[in-house]
This record gives structure tokens, C-alpha cells and sequence, in this order.
């Protein structure tokens, strides 16, 4: 005899998983911004490297989850699509935290204040997302995605606005570098958000 309440308890795993590795994605973004508001010369990596392994625990289970659940909530590579996409949120979090404390004698001082408000903005949007994904409501998909577009795009002008202080006569070249790579980082975490909100909607639409 056929267990469907053991099939939708399965079924409602997958959402969970999901939700969890946003929530990681939430939480590197956390250590981010005190590292950065911090500005200390000693700068320790735990906090990112434990958030990118429990989000590559999650993700590894979700796969596993995939070979061996028989029905699932939604078709198996949107799953494996979205849980890669949400996986590299805080991976890319780490790589900006890695490269920063190597590069912290040099940019002491630098703000990333504004860039930093708008993946904040990003990741709080990408786990509403995900959280609407359970219920399945369209509207508030397409709604969230606007307003995830819309941090994009303002990110893309501050991006623009800071490399253009860069280029001024006198700006120091290794600093200038050094915080041009940095803020192409910043950038990609808040493009890593979009392919995940990219990934929810197409999910919704191809669905209702």
C-alpha cells in the first residue's frame, strides 16, 4: 500500500531544504556586513567557510533526495537548479571575505556601505522567495522578483558610480586594483541572488 502521507511529508522536505540553504545565504551576508562594519585588521574566516559547508550539506542532500524520492514537489532539475544557485550565494560570500582579509592592509578604511546595503536587500528578497515557493503564490513570486530586479539595477549604478572614483587622477593603482576586484565580488553575490530569483519564477510560471 501506497504511504502518501510519508509521500507529502517527502514533498514538503524539499521546500524545507531550500528554505535552510537561503537561510545560510542570509547568514553569510550576516558575518559579511559585521566584518565589514568592523574593519579590523585580524579577520577570521569560520563564520563564512561553516556557513558555505552547512549550505553544501543541504545542497548535497537535496540531490540525494532527488535520486531517491519517487514524486516530488516540482520537476527534479528546477530542484537541482534552484539548490545549486542558492549554494553559490554564500560561496561567493566567502571568496569576497577571503580576498578582503588579504587585501585589508592595503584598502583600511574603504566603504562598501552602499554595495553592502543592496546584497542585504538581495538575499532578504531571494529567502522570501523561496519561502513563497511553498505556497505557490504567483503574485508573490512576480512581486518579489520586481523588487530583486529593481536591487540589481540600482547595484549596477552604485558599481558604476564607485569604479568611476577609481579612475581619478592620483587614485592610487594597487588600491585601485585591489578594490575593483573586491566590488566585482559584491556584484557577483547580488547576481548569484538574481539567478536564484530567475530560477523561482521560471519554476512558478512553467507551473501555474
Amino acid at each position: 500500500m501506497i504511504n502518501f502521507q510519508r509521500i507529502l511529508g517527502r514533498q514538503d522536505e524539499f521546500f524545507t531544504l531550500l528554505e535552510a540553504s537561503a537561510r545560510e545565504g542570509a547568514t553569510s551576508v550576516a558575518a559579511l556586513k559585521r566584518t565589514l562594519t568592523e574593519g579590523k585588521a585580524s579577520i577570521s574566516l569560520k563564520e563564512f567557510a561553516d556557513a558555505r559547508r552547512r549550505d553544501k550539506e543541504i545542497t548535497t542532500k537535496l540531490e540525494e533526495m532527488l535520486i531517491t524520492t519517487f514524486v516530488t514537489p516540482l520537476e527534479r532539475e528546477d530542484l537541482e537548479a534552484l539548490g545549486e544557485a542558492l549554494y553559490k550565494i554564500p560561496k561567493t560570500v566567502e571568496k569576497f571575505a577571503e580576498r578582503y582579509r588579504v587585501a585589508f592592509p592595503q584598502i583600511a578604511g574603504a566603504s562598501f556601505g552602499q554595495q553592502l546595503t543592496l546584497v542585504e536587500q538581495a538575499i532578504e528578497i531571494v529567502l522570501k522567495m523561496v519561502e513563497a515557493l511553498r505556497e505557490g503564490d504567483l503574485g508573490d513570486i512576480k512581486g518579489l522578483q520586481n523588487k530583486l530586479q529593481t536591487v540589481e539595477s540600482e547595484a549596477d549604478d552604485v558599481l558604476t558610480d564607485f569604479l568611476g572614483s577609481l579612475y581619478e587622477p592620483g587614485f592610487p593603482s594597487l588600491k585601485a586594483v585591489i578594490l575593483k576586484e573586491l566590488s566585482d565580488l559584491l556584484e557577483k553575490v547580488i547576481d548569484r541572488c538574481r539567478d536564484a530569483g530567475n530560477v523561482i519564477s521560471h519554476v512558478l510560471l512553467k507551473n501555474s
